[in-house]
């Protein structure tokens, strides 16, 4: 296929939205109609009609401002631009109007003449990188998303405070492109794109599609697909653009397709890079070698062609890459000069450009951060929370800096959060002097959508100068969330705030997320955590968690109507069971030590039953159905074949990762979903008790990855829909529960 096939190929279809057909050429801060038009999206027109949006310029020492005044029935938003007014929009919902958005679940019954702020309220910030979206949130999140997903998570983002946000969707065509000109052929450029689920991870260097590992061929991403999502990211980075959000595109570091890259260019220093949990990584092309600033200015001529040029770029030079296997993947090329290339060739691309580097295990390194233009650089620290790598570097020894949390690995979903951290601590770093260069906030979670407390908190706390009141604020927050005070659902979130949201970085239990559920865990007689990296102990009493279903379940009837209700009420019933399978395990272990086979069945028998039940109270709400997950997979494909293939991928993400299956990540992304408990998750331990109560000892299997793999390649259907009333269903399981004390 020729230069111009591609071409026309590629530019064949614009989506209505992208850069060039827009319609609008929008400020860096934002367009005023495009403001508009989001608040009839999310509030309809009637409330729309009664905002007056205006400009406001920020006072010295803002990076950002917004305020909110008027009367009833016209209340006016002024903002220094899109994302602030989308803020001081957000700010008015909750804070006024006593309404709520969030990722799970909404709450705006709003009355017929729109209320106004007693007292003109007036906010700012200081902080001028806000940030959002790790590379894996287009993995374990969104790869499967269309426009109307999208749409409203730009709102979200946008009223969330958010100003510079990745963009993945769409950008692997500029892959496809770029190394066409090189001398790979049109269809070993599309072997080697990794299909959208398992993309962010080949950004970061880690995989490619389809190296010697697979043996199992799935064919290559399709040029449909290619083509399909280059017009949705087009449409995103837009949509991006008219808010106000600065989208942030992957920059070139040097990643190439193994092997056959080095052959067409042969005296070109390309490094093989070994393996990534049992992947090939893509080769490295020396960011020092004559040929790397010909490969990325094609690589950003092409990006440019399909999204424009932007202000912020993010990748690392070896992204999880310890300092003991650095030597070997440089093969002699020097780290400083290549991450001075690396800023070159962007400065050549995008002038002024910002490069993000993440503050993650061994990156930055101080010799990177010695030799770059640290004006034309920001470290995302990833887990300032926890980790607290800002500390132990000197503040990134006076290089720009976002503090940011992760919260989330692997998009599971148990109770979790760090509200103390942002709360408390933030405010007290934005002053310490200790700080240096501290400019903004990275949101930087593995997967979204769950745990919607946090991301409430995250999206406030930019526009807060001092700590939060965090037992006051969850009360608000429950207020807000549910429509009105009510003593049960205080209760409720004073036992959550004391337990599933208490973790901070000190005094508590190492590892990544909540403690998770057991039945997700391959099975055992002793599980620490379903995933390697998860906490292997309690993150608190469980019995100080159990009595929030009682008091949820006990909030007026009123209330019960919300959505955002419904979903915390499934979440609360799914972590009681949760937790109660682990103290179900804990009772056939102490069994099977006594020798009491019976006791042995019979606490078997419960433990599945706790299964059950969750799986009864996950299918009555949409957001907790694997056969949401899959059909929007196969929504994707444009035949049979294809729509398989990101079956299958979906499917392989959520349990072995990769196929074959990578020992270390077996179950890192697992996910308490309806369908995946009973399909999946039940059957393995059945088999485990199925023998330990017949021969009375535990078995070691070792074909959990073989039997893994078979069930990704499976096609059998899940309803995508929920069925069931979720507030009879979790009180017909509260009294289940009473009746079978443990």
């Amino acid at each position: 296929m020729t230069a111009v096939t591609r071409r026309t190929f590629l530019l064949a279809s614009l989506a209505a939205g992208s850069l060039t057909a827009a319609g609008r050429a929008p400020g860096p801060g934002g367009d005023l109609s495009a403001v508009r038009e989001a608040v009839e999206r999310l509030l309809g027109s009637a409330a729309a009609e009664q905002f007056v949006l205006d400009e406001l310029a920020p006072a010295a020492g803002e990076a950002d401002a917004f305020e909110i005044g008027g009367s009833t029935g016209s209340v006016r938003l002024a903002g220094s631009g899109g994302v602030a007014l989308m803020s001081g929009l957000r700010w008015w919902l909750e804070h006024v109007a006593g309404g709520h958005l969030s990722t799970n679940g909404d709450r705006v019954a709003l009355p017929d003449e729109l209320p106004a702020p007693e007292q003109p309220v007036r906010r700012s910030t200081e902080l001028v990188e806000r940030y959002c979206n790790n590379f894996t949130v287009f993995g374990y999140t969104s790869p499967f998303w269309k426009w109307s997903e999208w749409e409203r998570e730009l709102d979200r983002v946008a009223m969330s405070g958010i100003n510079r946000a990745l963009t993945l969707v769409g950008q692997e065509v500029v892959w496809y492109e770029t190394f066409q000109e090189f001398g790979l052929s049109e269809l070993e450029v599309r072997r080697w794109i990794a299909q959208p689920a398992h993309q962010p991870w080949q950004w970061y260097g880690e995989i490619t599609g389809y190296d010697e590992a697979d043996t199992a061929h799935r064919g290559p991403v399709s040029r449909n697909l290619l083509r399909r999502r280059r017009q949705l990211g087009e449409r995103i980075v837009g949509r991006m653009r008219e808010l106000g959000i600065t989208p942030v595109f992957p920059a070139f570091a040097g990643h190439v397709p193994d092997r056959v890259f080095a052959e067409r260019n042969p005296g070109a220093h390309v490094v093989p890079q070994g393996n990534y949990a049992g992947h090939l990584r893509p080769h490295w092309l020396d960011c020092t070698d004559p040929l790397y600033p010909a490969v990325a200015e094609r690589f950003y001529r092409a990006q440019a062609e399909h999204f424009g040029t932007t202000t912020h770029y993010s990748g690392d030079l070896f992204h999880e890459v310890g300092d003991d296997e650095l030597p070997a993947l440089l093969d002699g090329a020097d780290l400083a000069r290549a991450a001075v290339a690396v800023q070159t060739a962007l400065e050549r691309a995008a002038p002024g450009a910002r490069w993000l580097l993440q503050g993650w295990h061994a990156n930055p390194r101080r010799a990177v951060l010695d030799a770059v233009d640290r004006e034309r650089v920001v470290v995302l620290d990833l887990d300032s929370d926890d980790s607290r790598k800002w500390q132990q570097t000197e503040a990134y020894w006076g290089a720009p800096w976002c503090w940011g949390t992760i919260g989330n690995f692997g998009g599971r979903l148990g109770m979790f959060g760090n509200l103390i951290e942002p709360g408390r601590t933030l405010p007290a770093v934005r002053v310490d002097p200790a700080r240096r260069r501290l400019v903004g906030l990275a949101v930087v979670p593995e997967g979204t959508h769950h745990n919607p407390v946090v991301a409430d908190l995250l999206a406030e706390v930019p526009w807060h100068r001092e700590p939060v009141d965090l037992a006051a604020w969850v009360q608000d927050y429950a207020r807000r969330r549910y429509g009105a005070d009510d003593p049960r659902a205080a209760a409720a979130w004073d036992i959550l705030l004391r337990t599933a949201y208490a973790y901070s970085a000190t005094g508590h239990t190492s590892g990544e997320g909540p403690h998770e559920t057991p039945f997700a865990a391959e099975p055992a007689l002793v599980v620490g955590s379903a995933s390697r990296w998860g906490p292997s102990q309690w993150r608190y009493d469980a019995a100080q968690f159990a009595p929030c279903l009682d008091h949820l379940l006990a909030v007026a009837p009123p209330l019960r109507a919300s959505a955002p209700y419904r979903y915390d009420l499934v979440d609360v019933t799914r972590q009681v069971l949760a937790n109660r399978g682990r103290l179900l395990l804990d009772q056939v272990r102490a069994a099977h030590e006594a020798g009491d086979r019976a006791s042995v069945a019979r606490h078997s028998g419960r433990f599945l039953r706790a299964l059950d039940l969750s799986e009864e109270i996950l299918g009555t709400h949409e957001d907790w159905l694997l056969g949401r997950w899959l059909a929007r997979a196969r929504s994707w494909g444009s035949t049979a074949v294809e729509a398989n293939a990101l079956e299958r991928e979906a499917r392989t993400l959520i349990t072995t990762w990769s196929a074959p299956a990578a020992p270390a990540l077996r179950e890192y992304a697992n996910r308490d979903w309806h369908g995946l408990l009973s399909g999946y998750y039940r059957p393995r331990w059945e088999r485990f008790f199925g023998v330990l109560t017949t021969t009375g000892e535990p078995p070691v299997f070792q074909d959990w990855a073989e039997r893994g793999e078979a069930w990704a390649r499976g096609h059998e259907r899940h309803r995508a829909q929920p069925e069931g009333d979720t507030y009879e269903t979790a009180a017909r399981i509260a009294v289940a529960l009473a009746e079978d004390p443990l």
